[in-house]
């Protein structure tokens, strides 16, 4: 079982004076409140060398989620040193439920707080009909992959097509819309972006 590296880890050590904190990859899990906590008090967080590695260190290929139904799944490639590789085409849209009843939001994470990372990123994908109202504590960007993408803030909507980019502040809440369809590649901070909420 791993260690779970929590804000308040993060405040004991600091209290104590140190200016950083051991977190080994494939041994601890930091939690986005101790990635928060630790840049407001800049206390490092000390990943070391990835535990995640094939034999011998060398870098090696996993299939990723699929481990419940209905999540979504993709083909990584892991290096020791951390550094992970997304095949982009291997990507399979799982459900996204949190958006509401009767909606069908394609999501997977390619990228999570698991990794040892303090941001996550994925992929996400939804209809006209599938648009949601979203609250947002975290911030995101947004790539626009394909289709176009709308999203209405304080009754004002934004059009992004493929290769615009939103920014979205923590705090705002928004409606995810599109005329037709959308796809699109998120980058949230911090990683447990699921601290978001539909309506």
């Amino acid at each position: 079982m791993p260690t779970v590296i929590t804000a308040q880890t993060i405040e004991e050590a600091f209290a104590a004076g140190h200016a950083s904190v051991a977190a080994p990859r494939g041994q601890c899990v930091v939690t986005p409140a101790a990635w928060s906590r630790a840049s407001e008090l800049r206390v490092s967080i000390d990943q070391g060398p990835s535990q995640v590695a094939g034999p011998k260190g060398r870098p090696h290929t996993q299939k990723f989620g699929s481990d419940k139904p209905g999540q979504g799944s993709c083909e990584r490639i892991v290096d020791p040193s951390g550094l992970i590789v997304v095949r982009g085409r291997s990507v399979e849209l799982g459900e996204f439920a949190g958006a509401g009843p009767g909606r069908h939001i394609g999501l997977t994470d390619v990228v999570t707080g698991g990794d040892g990372a303090p941001l996550a990123a994925g992929f996400m994908s939804w209809n006209r009909e599938d648009s949601f109202p979203w609250s947002l504590d975290y911030a995101e960007i947004d790539l626009v992959l394909e289709g176009i993408l709308h999203i209405t803030i304080e009754g004002r909507t934004l059009e992004g097509r493929p290769g615009d980019v939103f920014y979205i502040p923590k705090g705002s809440r928004i409606v995810f819309g599109t005329p037709s369809r959308v796809r699109l590649f998120y980058v949230t901070y911090p990683a447990n972006w699921s601290g978001g909420s539909a309506g």
